[in-house]
């Protein structure tokens, strides 16, 4: 284990930091690109959905993997692993010349991104005693990559190809990878252990309440940021430019929403932070989806963003207070759960769009945040009921 002070952990939050910055930032650029995708190989939308449930099945089977493992082998082989992998299926998908390629890289790209997501955050839960506030710090990194992502992509779409913004990405990517392998990395308090003893020790009720809420919240997440370009450019007749800036007040909101939760985290009790977050989002989220006034749309999904930002940081903070010793695996878990709803969600909404409209298969995304809410409401009665019991299973 690594001292709790000094610059190692320091160097490691940071270089966390940039890592989350860069998720965000290349998640986001494939809506903005999504329509210039459709068009190039010929796409249906239903096939353009197929983009997002590739890449999420390569991160369900990284998240889970990377966590467990990290637990057992330490930090450092898995997230520059990631990192390599992140970066070799940037660079294929950039010069890929036909639809199946293209296609068949996002489960490569979202498996390097799946470990990226486990291996970061559970570096910084593991190293930082006030686990709320961190991880409301990292990912308000993801927030602002996710607000400077399709601005840049954006721009990049308006004067250049598509590929050109991807192969900008990629060498962002290498980048990073030379700047996370210099530094110290903390070793495994588990070291040598059953990853399946892990997994059983972990398996509770709090973990199956707090897997409905990142399931919930990393799908929507996904939908949203994949979708809104697509549906504001043709169900209402947007510009690309102003798509992308709707976008962009939606990363806004994420990120404003984790800087404030990252200063109250340690005030307000984690299960009652998950209700608010919840409930005040479905509010927002109906007006983002309902609307057809620009203003509007753009209020709704940026007020959406506030409000979801702190679900998925707090949900991953009360899971590794919980099981202190078994971070990554307990980081894995959720975020599979995570994984599950980004790759199913996306999907759902392209077939939706294709036989009735896009239009309805956001609106359906509402019942998918209602249900959180009702998790979040039962987490809260089953921390305050079983407060100081064992309740794993």
């Amino acid at each position: 284990m690594l001292s709790r002070g000094g610059t190692i952990i320091t160097s490691l939050t940071n270089g966390s930091f940039l890592g989350l910055f860069l998720f965000g930032f290349i998640y986001t650029i494939v809506g903005p690109a999504l329509p210039f995708l459709i068009e190039d190989f010929g796409l249906s939308l239903t096939q353009a959905g197929f983009i997002y449930s590739l890449r999420g099945m390569g991160m369900i089977g990284a998240v889970l993997l990377a966590g467990v493992v990290s637990d057992i082998i330490g930090y450092r082989k898995v997230i520059l692993a990631g990192i390599l992998l992140w970066a070799l299926g940037l660079l294929i998908f950039s010069f890929s010349q036909s639809s199946v390629l293209a296609l068949a890289i996002w489960p490569i790209i979202g498996f390097g991104f799946g470990v990226l997501d486990t291996g970061l955050n559970a570096l910084v839960a593991e190293v930082n005693e006030n686990k709320g506030a961190a991880l409301n710090r990292l990912h308000f990194w993801f927030g602002a990559g996710a607000f400077s992502g399709p601005l840049f992509a954006g721009v990049i779409l308006t004067y250049f190809h598509w590929r050109t913004l991807f192969v900008i990405s990629a060498f962002m990517v290498v980048l990073y990878f030379f700047q996370m392998s210099r530094l110290q990395y903390p070793s495994s308090p588990q070291q040598g252990s059953s990853p399946w003893v892990n997994m059983r020790h972990i398996w509770s009720v709090w973990i199956i309440l707090l897997g409905v809420l990142t399931f919930g919240y990393t799908g929507i997440g996904t939908t949203f940021m994949g979708w809104i370009n697509t549906h504001l450019t043709q169900s209402l007749s947007l510009s690309t430019w102003l798509a992308s800036t709707i976008l962009a007040i939606y990363s806004i909101g994420l990120s404003l929403g984790r800087l404030i939760s990252s200063f109250i985290a340690e005030r307000v009790q984690y299960e009652k932070m998950l209700v608010i977050s919840t409930l005040f989002s479905l509010g927002a989220a109906m007006i983002a989806v309902f609307s057809t006034h620009p203003s509007w749309v753009a209020l709704g999904f940026g007020l959406t963003g506030l409000f979801f930002a702190a679900i998925l940081p707090m949900s991953l903070a009360i899971g590794a207070k919980r099981f202190p010793l078994l971070t990554g695996t307990v980081t894995g878990l959720l975020i599979t759960f995570g994984s599950l709803g980004r790759t199913i969600l996306p999907g759902v909404v392209g077939v939706v769009a294709d036989y009735q409209s896009l239009s309805l298969g956001l609106q359906l995304m509402l019942i998918v945040i209602l249900a959180m809410g009702v998790s979040a409401i039962a987490l809260t009665t089953f921390a305050r009921k079983y407060e100081g019991v064992d309740t794993t299973i």
